[in-house]
């Protein structure tokens, strides 16, 4: 191809179609100044749950540093490709549910596969993967995970015993920072971008409320998944709670998905008369993260909307019952609540038959107590 020099190893290939400085500014592969040659090829094999997958990007910056000119590929579920948009750190991102994912990891080769859980159908994946380094985990003939490092085998063990669990006092970036080889102080926030548009429509949103000018606004995820029945706040505690906040000056907006949409409806209906807003239940995850970025502080349970503050770099007000409170990171922004007076915190029950169990035992109170604290502080 004399004519035609085409510089197989640059970033901005896309094999199919014109590159973007080709399309967009004319440029030709011969002469062109934005040539950005791929010197590592890196696979991040990570599936879990969505916040599980955002929390985790926090770790790209420490792939970077570690292998300068790297391309990540990011392989996840599909709900959570989404998360991807936007990111500057993520070239490309695979989905679980495709055959030609599956044709694309047995024939490609990566210079580092990196699963940082030991997750058996992440596992599975890795090992699947050709691979020159591999950090993490894979899975063996047997079906067995089998942990690369010692910081694996601990954070493996941790996983499989309530008791070191409990016991723990380190937060997941710095545990899986031993997992993958990082140094813990490589790690930054999450990254989750919105779009231009989802900012300017969350702002216009905002500014149609008609709230007063100076009042802060005060996000309160309302929901927390379904796995764990008692990390959502009770609906009485957060009737509560919006009543505080109406005498205390704030505005508050309701932020959730699908599953709480009978929970605002009854929140809206309680609050009638006070500046309370539905933030919707359908929101991508760049609207939603723009709409975060309209709010002082966000009040949410140990879910999706913890990682998606972080990576606002919001202070974030978060309240636990059975999962760990110690691994969840704030980056020096915000407070974490715990119930008094239980020895049963972090128990990892789907649900469980103390009463009042956890969450009823967080007063709201003391929430509005942690969120005029950080208003104060920002």
């Amino acid at each position: 191809m004399s004519d035609f020099d085409l510089k197989t190893d640059c970033r901005h290939v896309h094999w199919d179609r014109p590159c973007t400085p080709h399309k967009k500014r004319g440029k030709v592969c011969q002469t062109c100044d934005e040539y950005d040659p791929v010197v590592h090829r890196i696979l991040m094999v990570k599936l879990a749950a969505t916040g599980d997958v955002l929390r985790t990007t926090s770790f790209l910056p420490a792939i970077h540093a570690e292998w300068p000119g790297a391309r990540v590929t990011w392989l996840t579920r599909k709900s959570a490709a989404g998360l991807f948009d936007g990111n500057p750190l993520v070239d490309e991102v695979l989905v679980t549910d495709d055959a030609i994912t599956a044709a694309r990891l047995a024939t490609e080769e990566f210079d580092v596969v990196l699963c940082p859980d030991a997750d058996p159908d992440a596992a599975v994946l890795a090992a699947m993967a050709k691979g020159k380094e591999r950090r993490g985990y894979t899975r063996d003939e047997q079906g067995r995970i089998v942990p690369l490092c010692d910081g694996a085998l601990r954070w493996l063990q941790m996983g499989l015993s309530d008791d070191k669990k409990q016991a723990n006092t380190e937060t997941y970036q710095h545990l899986v920072s031993q997992v993958l080889g990082f140094a813990p102080d490589s790690v930054r926030e999450p990254i989750l971008e919105p779009s231009a548009s989802d900012s300017a429509a969350a702002q216009a949103f905002v500014q149609g409320l008609g709230i007063a000018a100076g009042k802060p606004l005060i996000g309160i995820n309302t929901g927390a998944g379904g796995r764990w029945l008692y990390k959502q706040w009770t609906k009485e505690h957060q009737q509560t709670f919006l009543k505080l906040c109406n005498e205390a000056g704030l505005a508050v907006l309701l932020l959730g998905g699908p599953e709480e949409v009978r929970r605002h409806k009854d929140l809206l209906a309680f609050a009638s008369g006070t500046p309370v807003y539905d933030g919707g239940n359908h929101n991508s995850y760049g609207r939603f993260a723009a709409l975060i970025d309209q709010c002082s502080v966000v009040v949410t349970s140990d879910s999706l909307a913890v990682h998606v503050t972080a990576a606002r770099k919001k202070p974030a007000i978060v309240l636990f019952g059975p999962t760990s409170s110690a691994e969840i990171e704030l980056y020096g922004r915000g407070a974490k609540i715990t119930p008094p007076g239980l020895d049963c915190l972090c128990c990892y029950l789907p649900q469980c038959d103390k009463a009042p169990h956890c969450q009823a035992l967080i007063a709201p109170e003391t929430v509005l107590a942690a969120v005029q604290q950080w208003l104060v502080a920002r």
